[in-house]
C-alpha cells in the first residue's frame, strides 16, 4: 500500500510539474474570456481590468487596463507581472520577442519587458515610448539575450531566459525590476509570445537579408546601402550563447559557419538608426 502512494504521488507530482511548464511558442493573451488572465500588480488598490469594448479592433474587443496611482505604497508603481502562463524557457522555445497593442492614458509611458529566473532579474536595456492620448499602437520588444541587463538578484541573463518565473510589462526610464512611480493607465490586448518578427521588419527598406536561409556552410549577410556600412553583427544560438559580435564594413558580409551545431541561431543588425533581429537556420 506504501508503494503504492509513493508511486501515485510521484506521478502526481510529475504530471503538476509538466502542466507547470505552459509557456508556448505563439501563444496570445487577447483577454476575450473576460479575465485578466492572470495578470496582477501586486496587491494594487486598482488591479488589472478587463474592459469588454473599444480594443483595437473597436467595439466587442477586450483589452486589459492597469492604473498606477502615482506618489507611494501599493498601486503607485506602473508595472504588471504574470507568474502562471508566461513562464518557461524563452530560449529554448524560440522566443524571439514580446508583441502587443498598447496606448496609454493621462501621462507617456516608457515600455520595458522584465523576466525573473535562475540567472536573476534582467529588464530590456530599451524602452519604447508610448505618448499620452495616442491611438492604439501595435509595439514589439526583442528580448534576445543582448537586449536585456541585470538589474537585481544576480548576473546571467541566459540562465534567466532558460528558465523565467515572473514575466513583467512595466514603464521605467532605465531598466528596472520596479515600474516608476506614475499616475497613469496602460491600456494592454495582444501580448504575444513571437517567434518571428512582424512582416514590416522583412519587407521594409531597411531590412537586412539573409542569403540562403537555411545554410549549410556560409551565413551570407547583405545589409541595406543606407546603413552606411557601420554596423554591429552579433549572433546567438538558441540557448542565448553569444557566437559573434563583431562590426560589418561591408554591405555583403560572408562568415563560414561549417563548424557550427545545426539548429536555430538568432542574428541581428545593429546601427544607429535601428537593430533588427531574424532567425537563421544552419543544416
Amino acid at each position: 500500500m506504501k508503494t503504492k502512494l509513493l508511486l501515485f504521488l510521484a506521478s502526481s507530482f510529475s504530471v503538476w510539474a509538466l502542466s507547470a511548464q505552459v509557456l508556448t511558442p505563439g501563444q496570445i493573451d487577447d483577454f476575450e474570456d473576460g479575465t485578466t488572465m492572470n495578470w496582477i500588480d501586486g496587491g494594487s488598490p486598482v488591479p488589472p481590468v478587463n474592459i469588454a469594448s473599444g480594443g483595437p479592433l473597436g467595439a466587442s474587443d477586450n483589452y486589459l487596463s492597469d492604473t498606477a496611482t502615482g506618489g507611494g505604497g501599493p498601486g503607485s508603481k506602473m508595472v504588471m507581472f504574470n507568474d502562471q502562463q508566461w513562464a518557461g524557457n524563452y530560449s529554448g522555445l524560440g522566443i524571439i520577442s514580446i508583441r502587443f497593442d498598447v496606448r496609454a492614458l493621462t501621462n507617456d509611458l516608457d515600455v520595458r519587458i522584465a523576466f525573473d529566473g535562475n540567472g536573476g532579474r534582467i529588464c530590456t536595456i530599451n524602452a519604447v515610448t508610448i505618448t499620452a492620448g495616442g491611438p492604439w499602437q501595435h509595439i514589439e520588444i526583442p528580448i534576445s539575450a543582448s537586449d536585456f541587463t541585470t538589474v537585481a538578484g544576480g548576473s546571467s541573463v541566459t540562465q534567466t531566459l532558460a528558465d523565467v518565473t515572473d514575466m513583467r510589462i512595466l514603464s521605467n526610464s532605465v531598466p528596472s525590476w520596479q515600474g516608476e512611480s506614475i499616475i497613469a493607465t496602460l491600456e494592454i490586448d495582444n501580448i504575444e509570445a513571437a517567434t518571428t518578427l512582424g512582416v514590416e521588419d522583412f519587407t521594409s527598406n531597411n531590412s537586412f537579408r539573409i542569403i540562403p536561409n537555411p545554410s549549410s556552410q556560409f551565413l551570407n549577410i547583405t545589409t541595406p546601402v543606407n546603413a552606411n556600412n557601420h554596423s554591429s553583427l552579433t549572433v546567438y544560438d538558441i540557448s542565448g550563447k553569444l557566437v559573434i559580435d563583431q562590426r560589418i564594413d561591408a554591405l555583403n558580409v560572408s562568415i563560414p559557419i561549417s563548424n557550427w551545431d545545426s539548429g536555430v541561431y538568432f542574428i541581428k543588425v545593429s546601427n544607429a538608426a535601428s537593430s533588427q533581429v531574424k532567425k537563421f537556420i544552419k543544416i
